[in-house]
């Protein structure tokens, strides 16, 4: 039913938006598909790098013996990793020296977790740091990040109240010595051995091994320092602790940071140094953009190089990597790729893994490579749960055993910021492509409805309602070649041809009246003539009928041309103001003498309903009324002829008693060659009568009806006409 009851623009509409759903659904299959094939030669990628590099590796088995971790053995989970250090490092705050060693640096929070994860703020208290080596000194780089700097006072004995450096070290027999660094500005530090308070030095004088240098950055400070590697000694252990003072006045400790696992940051670690020959063969393979880590049998780090994402420095700005000023884009074009952010997320661009300062490697598909010597790729989830991550491993061989493993590892985020790239593309294409083909579709539709209209219009307005052609063709063709110009012109053509018919239709009566009247003539007075002749057939049967049949033709011709030159006749008559119950009364007591067979009832509700009309066409609306009623009406019963006032109009109803009308012909019978059933056979009948009664009403600018009586068996027909205004009333009332 609502199919049926729309507009073709609509439908059209509809149809486009169908018909967008399936490039929708095939764009998705065809999405998900790219994706399957992205991670799989991702995975791929990745397995034949994993390969390539123990290609490399195999059978360099120094690589991955326990004399590679120089003097100190492998530690424990929490270790502090350092690097070989080949160039020249200068104590001057400046971090030009460190740039090959960044990819070793690890975020302290001194918080829990104790590693910086991803949701610290940078721009709170917190220390980047990175440890490197070379044969002479251990060498330090540490970044604060602390935005109210304190200096020592020299006035104070004790050296716990400012920012400073501690330094914990633990010889091989145990003992643990404290070292202090601090200044009164920056540049050169100071270092002092310690009590086990960290308050006063154990004597006055600088430990002159031991040397710092601070200097002043925008978010903070930068601590480089160099320790001997003597004073370090053979299995030592060492803790770094940077200490935050924030109000010069009380000069409380506010914080302290400590690169040691422990939670008391009393007990140092281990410094473990990765392999110098693996740090140069990782370097060799150029920029990485995955994570490549090499483990030995026991599935302890040996090196790392790479990195997963890149974290912001500290004290840097977000809104260093806001998009500049003046790239706008088209409103509802932006609007659309926020709308498809919203049901596209880009991926998270960083998130929580495995520091490169972790020291073994537990992952089950490390213990399954190194078990079973068959190189396996995988994804796993980040330690966060935020990120996928791709990972590949190959086993490293020496001598036909397996020593190690490289894993290599790459963070989905790059190929779902691909696919999210490619998504988000295809999506805002389709819909603009769509959205044009809506578009076009709309004014398609927009103009094809508006020719259809244009058309049902001028046909509509080209034929009376009773089926009379008003115009002989359609005055503003359409000029096209499709369809729509095709049926216009056709439309065109048949009005022409129907006007003509019509027209010949009109003249028919009365050229039916001129060609008949002579012959019936001929025989009306061949029979007057004969009865004269012969006086034995004045009263002969057969001679009745054929004048019965004669006076027939001549009823039914005047039939005929009353109705075919009663529109024309009406259009020269002049209206007049007229009492409509007195022309009423007048009319019925004069056809009383001429339907004797039946009583005449008036019935005027009131005696002074003023119209504006013809009397001599009102009269013979009346008369085709109650001539009606008296060929339908029962016998002995009575025919009523009502007036009375119904608003704005004075209504005419005439009222019988007999058989009632179906519906169907209720509707029909004002139309012309339309009567009821059952009349009388003897009488000429074309069903023209009610036919002058609808011409005649329409003349007077009033209405006409039939319906079944209620209560009683017969038919009631009521015309109403409108009522002339209320000072014309008023004036012919006073003159009757």
């Amino acid at each position: 039913m609502f199919w049926k009851n729309t507009s073709i623009r609509l439908k059209l509409i509809v149809i486009g938006i169908i018909l967008m759903t399936i490039p929708i659904a095939m764009s998705n299959l065809y999405i998900r598909e790219m994706d399957r094939f992205l991670w799989r030669g991702q995975k791929e990628a990745l397995l034949t790098t994993a390969k390539g590099i123990a290609t490399i590796l195999n059978d360099q088995s120094e690589f991955f013996s326990q004399n590679t971790a120089v003097p100190e053995v492998l530690g424990k989970q929490g270790a502090l990793y350092t690097q070989r250090i080949e160039g020249p490092i200068q104590l001057n705050g400046e971090t030009e020296d460190w740039e090959s060693l960044q990819v070793l640096s690890n975020y302290f929070t001194g918080e829990d977790p104790q590693f910086c994860d991803l949701d610290y703020d940078l721009n709170s208290f917190s220390i980047r740091n990175i440890i490197g080596y070379n044969d002479t000194y251990l060498y330090g780089l540490f970044e604060v990040n602390d935005l109210e700097r304190v200096f020592r006072d020299p006035a104070k004995v004790a050296l716990n109240s400012s920012d400073q450096m501690r330094i914990l070290l633990e010889r091989g027999n145990g003992n643990l010595e404290r070292y202090l660094l601090l200044s009164n500005e920056p540049g050169r530090m100071s270092a002092f051995l310690m009590d086990d308070q960290w308050e006063f030095p154990l004597t006055g004088d600088n430990v002159a091994e031991v040397q710092g240098e601070l200097a002043e950055t925008d978010w903070g400070y930068v601590i480089e320092l160099r320790i001997p590697r003597s004073i370090i000694g053979y299995r030592s252990k060492i803790g770094f602790s940077v200490v935050d003072v924030d109000d010069s006045e009380t000069r409380e400790v506010r914080q302290i940071i400590t690169t040691s696992p422990r939670e008391s940051g009393e007990e140092p670690t281990q410094v473990i140094v990765r392999s110098p020959g693996l740090a140069k063969v990782l370097e060799g393979l150029g920029p990485l953009r995955s994570r490549i880590w090499v483990l030995d049998r026991q599935r302890q780090v040996r090196s790392v190089a790479g990195n997963l994402w890149n974290l912001p420095e500290p004290g840097f700005s977000d809104a260093e990597t806001n998009t500049e000023p003046g790239q706008a884009e088209f409103i509802p074009v932006r609007m659309l790729m926020d709308f498809v952010d919203r049901l596209f997320p880009d991926p998270p661009l960083q998130f929580k893994d495995y520091p490169p300062s972790s020291v073994d490697r537990p992952d089950q598909i490390v213990v399954s490579i190194i078990e079973t010597g068959n190189p396996r790729a995988d994804i796993r989830m980040s330690l966060d749960d935020k990120a996928e991550i791709i990972v590949a491993g190959h086993p490293i061989f020496a001598d036909g055993e397996i020593i190690g493993a490289v894993l290599v590892e790459q963070s989905s985020t790059e190929v779902s910021s691909l696919h999210y790239q490619f998504v988000r593309s295809l999506s805002v294409v389709t819909v603009l492509v769509f959205f044009s083909v809506l578009v076009v579709l709309a004014v398609f539709a927009w103009r094809l409805t508006m020719r259809i209209r244009k058309l049902h219009n001028i046909t509509d307005q080209a034929i009376t309602p009773e089926g009379r052609v008003r115009m002989e063709h359609i005055p503003k063709q359409d000029s096209s070649n499709d369809e729509l110009g095709a049926l216009n012109r056709s439309f065109s053509s048949m009005l022409s041809r129907l006007s003509g018919y019509m027209r010949y239709l009109e003249k028919l009566p009365d050229t039916l009246a001129h060609e008949m009247n002579n012959p019936l003539g001929v025989v009306s007075s061949s029979l007057e003539m004969l009865e004269n002749d012969i006086p034995q057939t004045k009263n002969n049967h057969h001679m009745q009928r054929a004048t019965y049949g004669i006076h027939r033709l001549k009823s039914l011709l005047s039939s005929l041309t009353e109705a075919a030159s009663l529109e024309e006749a009406l259009q020269d008559e002049e209206k007049e103001s007229i009492n409509l119950p007195q022309l009423i009364s007048d009319f019925v007591s004069g056809n009383q003498y001429v339907y004797t067979d039946h009583e005449f009832r008036v019935d005027n509700r009131s005696s002074h309903l003023f119209i504006e009309g013809s009397p001599e066409y009102l009269a013979q609306m009346l008369d085709k009324l109650i001539d009606n009623a008296t060929e339908y009406s029962t016998p002995d019963t009575p025919i009523i002829v009502r007036s009375r006032k119904n608003g704005h109009y004075a209504e005419i109803s005439v009222l019988n008693e007999g058989s009632e009308l179906q519906e169907d012909i209720l509707e029909r019978l004002f139309e012309p060659m339309v009567s009821g059933s059952n009349h009388d056979a003897r009488k000429p009948h074309l069903g023209l009568g009610l036919y002058v009664v609808k011409v005649i009403s329409e003349y007077h600018g009033g209405s006409y009806h039939a319906r079944n009586r209620a209560g009683k068996k017969g038919v009631e027909f009521t015309v109403s006409i409108p009522l002339l205004g209320l000072g014309a009333n008023a004036a012919f009332h006073g003159n009757a």
